[in-house]
């Protein structure tokens, strides 16, 4: 069981982890606060919701398995590049990430997400498990020269780099529509 703690403003049990994150805050009273990126604090909540419950994404609607495994699926690319997305516990969400990349019409961003995976993961399905992927995926060896494999992997890091669908504001658009961040929420950010 997650331990709790008491939102230092409302009085609302909240997980220690993100109460910590938040300075002692709910969501709700941090956004009253329109201090915080609403954007941030929805992934945030996500994750917490994902991370702390045994039933994991299920515990998320649908729109909100979109925005939460795109942002992961944007921010360990852009932190390390596509193999540190499928190396990391966030390439176990690639078939979600693929889902939401479609919903979101990114369709150059999903085609380097798959080449990512054709490269990495040739004639099989990306693993789901952390410790399987990890077993399986390619990996440079220290020293040696740069393997080919590798060079076209950063190739397709420098694409995503690009941005050329801006994929930051296609997740803020989709927030809103499906009103899992308010304008009121957007404005005050």
């Amino acid at each position: 069981m997650t331990e709790e703690v008491a939102c230092v403003e409302c009085g609302a049990l909240v997980p220690a982890n993100a109460a910590r994150r938040m300075k002692g805050l709910c969501i709700p009273c941090k956004m009253k606060r329109g201090k915080a990126n609403p954007y941030r604090v929805l992934y945030e909540s996500l994750s917490d919701r994902v991370y702390r419950s045994p039933d994991g994404l299920e515990t998320l609607s649908e729109p909100e398995r979109v925005y939460f495994a795109v942002t992961l699926f944007r921010a360990e690319v852009e932190n390390g590049g596509f193999h540190q997305y499928f190396f990391n516990s966030s390439g176990s969400y690639y078939a979600h990430a693929e889902k939401g990349l479609t919903t979101l019409a990114a369709k150059q961003t999903l085609e380097l997400l798959r080449q990512a995976k054709e490269i990495l993961f040739p004639a099989m399905s990306v693993p789901v498990d952390t410790e399987t992927r990890r077993q399986v995926i390619l990996v440079a060896d220290p020293g040696a020269p740069t393997p080919q494999w590798l060079d076209k992997v950063n190739e397709l890091d420098k694409r995503f780099y690009a941005d050329s669908e801006n994929l930051t504001s296609r997740l803020k658009t989709f927030a809103r529509e499906q009103g899992l961040v308010s304008v009121q929420q957007d404005a005050g950010s």
